[in-house]
């Protein structure tokens, strides 16, 4: 439970719990300490005390013989306060009898301390319930004075009352210095994420700025900066790569396509040649498409730019989008379902850019008559969770759960699914590139008999 509630802390709370912990430790050791020091003082000051007055008792019983009435005067006015139940009694172990004590009826409270064969101590310090004793050895009479310390007790009480208060508001003003300097001591590291933030993918020649470049977060900005000069170089060589082949590329598949297209018409009536003729016109369109794929693929990952947004209807490019599909996949059928349309408007528009988001219609239709038993795709529009949900189904094997989110990556294709269908895994690798731009959610359900595909748009 505890590494569980320590896991679920950041670094700053983690850090203001330590410091917090760290000096709360030291305090109370502090505190504990006066109060315990506290304590020996005053119990050492009491019995001192004791210790004086019974002194002064028996010299003056001994040295003077001052009378019983006398001496309990003397007692009572020898301090400027009473003691508390203060008793004080003086024994003579040689007639086995007490030659004076202040209260003839306690007197067995004080023969219990006696021990005349015990001489190894002059002075025995004894505290019993809420009493203290001294007896002292004087000459050949033994002392007994007792009482309660009643001042040192509440003297003490004082004490823990105000240190126990002096704690707490401590507490509260560590926890404060301690969150306040967990977040100077970070302070750096959000600047570097501020930063970083603004750098990524804006602007890939901006370096951090830390003015302190000999502390350990300098030497960390230092690194990262020359991962940035790696990573602007990488970019800056796939974007001349993209641009090159680009170029390169097109124009030579553009022209063995035409002369494909040129021998198709000249051998259309010979079989022998016109299969063959067509199986290569099949496959230079399919290098064409995965050439184009590529290329798309490469500059959206690659640009540095945001793609210009509008506000538009949603609905409106869907069935843009479908027209075009259906036009170059005339095979593909398309079942649009509009009956479930939000009736509130300001769903249907959201900023996109809509030739991004045509090809993202077009992508997941293509997939979805791919692995369609029919060559077959439905098409939902719907309101969703506070917003606007487009579902693309097709009928077909369902996706494995273990390989859901690995669909989306570049060239997979999935053993399960994909076997024996056209295609090279680029398409959905593009739709999730434009859609993390877009910021529109992607959500795959693969169900008994299909799969649904659910774009969701937020209310904007």
């Amino acid at each position: 439970m505890l590494r569980k509630f320590l896991n679920s802390l950041n670094i700053r709370q983690r850090l203001t719990l330590q410091i917090l912990l760290m000096v709360s430790v030291l305090f109370l050791l502090f505190c504990t300490s006066i109060y315990l020091f506290s304590r020996l003082y005053l119990n050492s000051r009491f019995y001192n005390g004791l210790q004086e007055r019974a002194i002064v008792t028996a010299s003056l019983r001994i040295a003077y013989s001052a009378d019983q009435k006398a001496l309990q005067d003397l007692v009572r006015n020898s301090d400027e306060r009473m003691l508390t139940e203060e008793m004080t009694s003086i024994y003579d172990p040689q007639r086995d009898l007490f030659v004076f004590t202040t209260d003839i009826l306690k007197e067995s409270f004080h023969r219990s301390f006696i021990n005349p064969q015990d001489t190894s101590k002059a002075v025995n310090n004894i505290s019993r319930d809420k009493y203290k004793i001294s007896v002292i050895k004087i000459k050949n009479y033994w002392v007994v004075i007792s009482a309660k310390d009643v001042y040192e007790r509440e003297a003490l009480n004082n004490l823990r009352d105000i240190l126990i208060i002096l704690c707490l508001v401590a507490l509260l003003f560590i926890a404060y210095i301690s969150w306040f300097m967990a977040d100077r001591a970070l302070s750096p590291i959000a600047s570097m994420a501020r930063q970083l933030d603004a750098i990524f993918p804006g602007n890939l020649s901006k370096r951090l700025d830390y003015p302190n470049k000999q502390d350990e977060i300098g030497f960390i900005a230092k690194t990262i900066n020359q991962l940035l000069q790696r990573v602007e170089s990488s970019v800056n060589t796939q974007r001349m790569f993209i641009a090159n082949v680009s170029h390169e590329l097109k124009n030579p598949l553009t022209k063995i396509f035409t002369q494909i297209e040129i021998m198709e018409m000249k051998y259309k009536h010979q079989p022998e040649f016109y299969q063959q003729i067509m199986s290569l016109r099949s496959d230079t369109l399919m290098l064409n498409q995965l050439t184009n794929a590529l290329l798309e693929l490469a500059s959206i990952s690659s640009s540095d730019k945001e793609l210009p947004l509008k506000k538009l209807r949603i609905d409106e490019i869907l069935l843009a989008g479908v027209a075009e599909f259906k036009r170059w996949n005339p095979d593909c059928k398309v079942l649009l379902n509009l009956d479930e349309i939000p009736d509130d408007e300001e769903l249907l528009i959201f900023p996109v850019n809509e030739e991004a988001l045509k090809i993202v219609f077009k992508n997941l239709l293509d997939n979805a008559c791919k692995f369609s038993l029919e060559q077959k795709a439905e098409v939902t529009l719907r309101e969703g969770d506070g917003g606007l949900a487009i579902e693309i189904y097709n009928e077909g094997k369902p996706i494995p759960e273990t390989e859901v989110s690995k669909i989306l990556e570049p060239f997979f294709r999935s053993d399960a699914t994909a076997k024996g269908k056209r295609g090279h895994g680029v398409g959905l690798a593009i739709v999730m590139q434009i859609l993390l731009l877009l910021k529109i959610k992607l959500s795959i359900v693969p169900g008994s008999n299909g799969n649904s595909f659910i774009l969701s748009f937020p209310k904007a």
